[in-house]
């Protein structure tokens, strides 16, 4: 999906090479490429996050801890991918609560999957970082 939305960019690149308005052409279509791998990161958190986190990303006392907010979902890129790749249990300490769930392991998404579903994250419910390429989570499969 995504190399077909890369190959539209470029073909709307390329038709508009020489018109004045080519540049906000290629920019409107680079931008509906970064909405739709937005979207496609919330279906992801929707369907596999959704219920433990919460439609907010505020989590379950006690159980599951927020996603919203949280200095791990914008921190180094490598702990997150791992918790997402590996799974976790045991006791947890997020924002001043102690949380004791289990997280189980999303191997079984493809990378570009588990980097939408960061992204979409990292760059919301109060997050920021920097984003996660497929190829970073490949790496550390």
């Amino acid at each position: 999906m995504l190399k077909l939305l890369m190959a539209i960019v470029i073909a709307i690149g390329f038709m508009g090479c020489g018109s004045s308005g080519s540049k906000k052409e290629t920019v409107s279509a680079v931008e509906t490429v970064k909405s739709t791998e937005k979207h496609v990161g919330e279906l992801a958190y929707k369907r596999h996050c959704n219920a433990c986190h919460q439609k907010d990303a505020g989590g379950i006392p006690g159980m599951y801890p927020p996603l919203a907010n949280n200095k791990v979902i914008s921190g180094d890129k490598k702990p997150l991918i791992d918790i997402v790749l590996n799974g976790m249990s045991g006791e947890i300490e997020v924002n001043g609560e102690k949380y004791n769930g289990v997280m189980a392991s999303y191997r079984n998404l493809s990378d570009k999957e588990i980097a939408d579903v960061l992204n979409y994250l990292r760059t919301g419910f109060g997050n920021s970082g920097d984003e996660i390429l497929p190829n970073e989570v490949k790496e550390l499969r």
